[in-house]
């Protein structure tokens, strides 16, 4: 199984781009809109129990996490990062 603890740091910056996507009205562009729905559904999904299905979701939710802070930084949501 995968360590959980690598869950955590992931799960946890994707649920800050959703809030900042939600508090900035960014939901308005599609791209935004689609990615913060995909966001809530792997924040609800509880951790696969087996390691292949487990790695997926990490990389699901580092996908969506990636994509999202990409989407609002090329909206001016947020501040390119260095």
């Amino acid at each position: 199984m995968i360590n959980p603890l690598l869950l955590g740091p992931v799960s946890e910056h994707l649920a800050r781009l959703v809030t900042i996507a939600v508090a900035g009205e960014a939901e308005r562009d599609p791209t935004v809109a689609q990615l913060v729905v995909r966001a809530r559904i792997l924040h609800a999904d509880p951790l696969p129990c087996g390691r292949r299905e487990a790695i997926a979701h990490l990389r699901r939710l580092g996908w969506t996490a990636n994509e999202l802070h990409d989407r609002l930084t090329a909206i001016r949501c947020l501040k390119e990062a260095a």
